[in-house]
């Protein structure tokens, strides 16, 4: 299968619903955000998408496809927005947050209790594609990921890359294909967004010759050695409603306001409060997370 043709199918897989111990360390120089500096309403960035290479898509999918695709919950941690990488979708274990979100499901399917339905969608991992690329302003940081969310609504990043590949071709391809660029403006909220994405001229991707091209067509990191898992303990006390902070003489994460500096609680998930649910993405209000994905985790 062509990468055209995969990346065909995974794009209409997923426009239909279908979906296919870690350090916590983050580097951030291989991270790629997309966001607006304060004062700028206004902006673009040039990429250019690396092919498909084998041994740096962890998670198995079906022909040769840049974009992977990773789950990851949305929750509020201490007021601030994060990333929580899900063991049960990316790695077949299990998740503490997704034990929350099925526990309060199933109280729906018992009672009927619409809370319990809006409480149970706003604990589910959400679907992201993450893709590597060379930031053309930042060369020298060598290959990078970006992570954006699936759009449901047909609205999203990927949305507006596919027909540039749909009518140019393989813009991944290292010696045929295109830079691309990304036009950024604000939302109603201020929030950077991507107003568009526009192919450039085909171009190589770098002098064919240089260390330059043997250095970025080798690397092997892969998404996972980016955005790398947290703790479970620390998942577990989100999932408990509880803030987690680290504790230097017990070496683990502890919730903040603990009696006892040694002590933390790490047992069963309980039923979440409507205080607690605080903690978690509303779907269903006004409070939403960010959608320009400025944070790694």
């Amino acid at each position: 299968m062509s990468v055209l043709d995969a990346i065909a199918k995974q794009y209409e897989n997923n426009k239909a619903g279908n979906s296919s111990t870690n350090s916590y360390e983050q580097d951030f120089s291989k991270y790629f955000a997309v966001r607006l500096e304060d004062g700028e309403d206004t902006g673009e960035m040039v990429i250019r998408l690396m092919p498909p290479k084998d041994g740096v898509h962890p998670i198995v999918k079906e022909g040769e496809t840049p974009f992977d695709e990773g789950h990851w919950h949305s929750i509020k941690v201490g007021g601030k927005w994060r990333k929580i990488y899900c063991r049960q979708h990316n790695d077949g274990e299990a998740c503490p947050l997704c034990e929350v979100s099925d526990e309060l499901w199933k109280s729906f399917k018992d009672t009927g209790n619409a809370d319990d339905k809006t409480l149970s969608n706003s604990y589910k991992a959400k679907k992201y594609y993450i893709t590597r690329l060379i930031n053309r302003d930042k060369e020298s940081d060598g290959v990078k990921f970006w992570r954006f969310p699936h759009n449901f609504k047909g609205e999203g990043a990927l949305d507006k890359i596919i027909p540039i590949f749909t009518k140019k071709g393989d813009v991944t391809n290292p010696r045929e294909g295109r830079d691309l660029t990304i036009i950024l403006g604000r939302d109603n909220k201020k929030y950077t967004k991507i107003t568009s994405i526009m192919p450039e001229d085909p171009e190589v991707l770098t002098d064919p010759k240089s260390p330059q091209a043997k250095e970025w067509l080798n690397d092997t990191t892969s998404w996972k050695d980016v955005y790398s898992a947290q703790p479970i303990a620390y998942i577990q006390l989100i999932a408990d409603g509880e803030t987690p902070i680290w504790d230097k003489g017990l070496e683990t994460f502890i919730a903040k306001g603990s009696e006892s500096e040694g002590e933390s609680s790490f047992g069963g998930t309980k039923t979440k409060t409507k205080t607690e649910a605080n903690n978690t993405e509303k779907t269903s209000s006004g409070d939403t997370e960010a959608t320009s994905d400025e944070d790694p985790f």
